[in-house]
């Protein structure tokens, strides 16, 4: 039986061959060809703008150490030119890591058929005697047990110990209740069904109110949420910390909460500097890209609406930075760095890539059994309070009860 990878749509193999070869093309008037090590997989900018850009950002640093940077950046195509779309990942996924001098590859996000493309991967190295092959996947979209089976590291956001972190984080800064605001369809979606049990347990324990608001269907979500933040201030109280999973949901509900007097601790995948930008209208360009420029415009934009210790900020854009750390983390281990801990190096790698956030991770627990995962690290950065500093210090430690919390079938 030929290889699945060998039936690869056109327009796959071609993108394929692209990105292979940029880091030996004369980009900088270089001709000495240099096989990657490292490939990093993701969709378009269009469909994954953080994941692509943070891979473009660890491509061009690599680039300067010289032609032992080994880095490359293969793209998957929005619309493949054949086949199911799942299918066509696990054959892009396998393509890429055909070249057997690549030790390494991260996919973020590990679309439908990344589990598939890693075992396939595999299989082919394993037939044809070659070196094995480190597999990391981020930002999963597949069922977890499939995946974790089949890379060497599944590293996802944390939306486990945050449940609780958030609102204790919330009441910290003085809410008396919390709203947790949904896009179209997350209704149905298990993570984010975990997500709302451990939320509703922890504020009934942290003497909060709390409740869960899902757009309703055929209503844009990121409208939704700009129609309905001012009536939820109005309904729970002005002290109502506000929280959201989707990250189009961010600018206009920190837009509501800043206006209405609300409080906003952390939101989706972390409140970025962009999204209080978006929300209010600033100009960053004036920092020229500086993190804690941009930080400061921000900061003082929020207290001089009164907001001053209410929200809260994620240094480091999540998608972007932890694409360049996850391409980190399999460079050094590609390189032949010991892996003692891969939470620990993983955090080290993140340090190196993205030195502003202040990261934390913690491995997963399955909730159905309380067995804490062997390679699914859940990663999050400290909340910045905007006009206080940051909360690690204070963070408390998350009760074993809430890992092994099973939503009841009533939050799928």
């Amino acid at each position: 039986m030929k290889p699945r990878f060998a039936k690869a749509p056109l327009a796959v193999v071609a993108a394929l061959a692209l990105a292979a070869a940029l880091p030996s093309c004369a980009r900088h008037g270089s001709v000495v060809a240099s096989p990657p090590r490292v490939v990093i997989v993701t969709p378009t900018e269009a469909a994954a703008g953080g994941a692509f850009r943070g891979a473009e950002a660890f491509v061009r640093s690599n680039e300067a150490k010289g032609p032992r940077g080994g880095a490359t950046h293969a793209v998957f195509p929005d619309k493949p030119a054949s086949g199911g779309a799942e299918a066509a990942f696990s054959d892009f996924v396998a393509a890429a890591a055909r070249d057997p001098l690549v030790k390494a590859i991260v996919v973020n996000p590990a679309l439908p058929g990344c589990a598939e493309g890693f075992r396939l991967a595999r299989e082919a190295r394993l037939k044809d005697s070659r070196p094995e092959i480190l597999c990391v996947a981020g930002d999963s979209r597949e069922d977890g047990l499939v995946i974790e089976a089949s890379a060497d590291l599944v590293v996802d956001l944390d939306r486990v110990y945050r449940a609780y972190l958030i609102p204790w984080a919330a009441r910290k800064m003085g809410a008396k209740a919390l709203v947790a605001a949904y896009a179209r369809g997350e209704d149905s979606d298990p993570v984010a069904a975990r997500e709302r049990a451990i939320m509703s347990a922890a504020c009934s324990e942290l003497g909060l109110r709390y409740a869960a608001m899902v757009a309703p269907p055929g209503v844009d979500s990121a409208g939704y949420a700009r129609a309905m933040t001012g009536t939820w201030l109005r309904d729970f109280g002005p002290d109502a910390g506000l929280y959201c999973s989707a990250a189009e949901l961010a600018p206009p509900l920190l837009a509501g909460a800043i206006a209405g007097g609300g409080i906003a601790a952390d939101l989706a995948a972390g409140p970025t500097r962009a999204a209080y930008a978006a929300a209010l209208g600033l100009d960053l360009g004036e920092a020229k890209g500086d993190p804690r420029k941009e930080r400061r415009i921000v900061e003082d934009a929020v207290a001089r609406l009164g907001g001053r210790g209410r929200f809260g900020l994620w240094e480091a854009d999540y998608a972007e930075a932890s694409v360049e750390g996850l391409a980190e983390f399999a460079a050094r281990a590609a390189s032949g760095a010991p892996r003692r801990d891969d939470a620990k190096d993983l955090l080290a790698a993140l340090g190196a890539r993205a030195p502003a956030a202040a990261w934390l991770a913690a491995y997963d627990v399955d909730p159905d059994t309380g067995v804490r995962s062997a390679n699914r690290v859940l990663l999050r950065q400290d909340i910045y309070a905007l006009g206080t500093g940051y909360l690690q210090s204070a963070l408390p430690v998350v009760p074993a009860k809430y890992l092994s919390l099973v939503p009841p079938a009533s939050h799928y």
